[in-house]
């Protein structure tokens, strides 16, 4: 007796499936991942007033020079940020993220009260370099609810050059 042929073509259908439960699993996870991060309803229109990104003295904790876009690899720099021009009831904080998505300087969360005292936000330096790595650093000032970042109230954007 001979064995009937593989249907190619139920196997191939088989497969199909499979993949289309997957990506199904993926999209749900993706849409749970994206409620939980940005919950719906946390948009409030506040925006903070960022004075401005100036190159940076780490020994006077000081800023000097105009605003600027644009710095070179071996100068650090700090946003300045006016708290004040915030809610009192409201949780933030402020980071720098390098181009990789490192977080390289920051401080909070806290009310702006409690971060009234730290207007000048520095970059730090990643230890063992002796110079900022060239690309675009992003300041990001968010507001928290339930101890979760859910809106982004501040940004700015710095390139370094190489």
């Amino acid at each position: 007796m001979v064995a009937a042929p593989a249907d190619q073509v139920r196997t191939l259908y088989r497969t199909v499936l499979v993949y289309a439960a997957v990506s199904i699993l993926v999209f749900v996870a993706g849409l749970a991942e994206f409620a939980y991060f940005e919950p719906f309803g946390q948009h409030t229109g506040l925006k903070v007033h960022l004075a401005g990104v100036y190159q940076y003295d780490p020994q006077h904790k000081t800023t000097v020079g105009p605003d600027s876009n644009t710095f070179s690899r071996t100068v650090l720099f700090a946003a300045v940020v006016d708290w004040s021009s915030l809610p009192k009831d409201i949780v933030v904080d402020a980071r720098w993220y390098d181009s990789f998505g490192n977080v390289v300087g920051g401080v909070g969360p806290g009310t702006p009260d409690q971060l009234a005292t730290q207007t000048i936000i520095p970059v730090h330096m990643t230890p063992p370099f002796h110079h900022m790595l060239p690309g675009h650093y992003t300041f990001v000032v968010q507001r928290y609810a339930g101890g979760v970042p859910v809106e982004v109230i501040g940004r700015r954007i710095v390139m370094v050059e190489r």
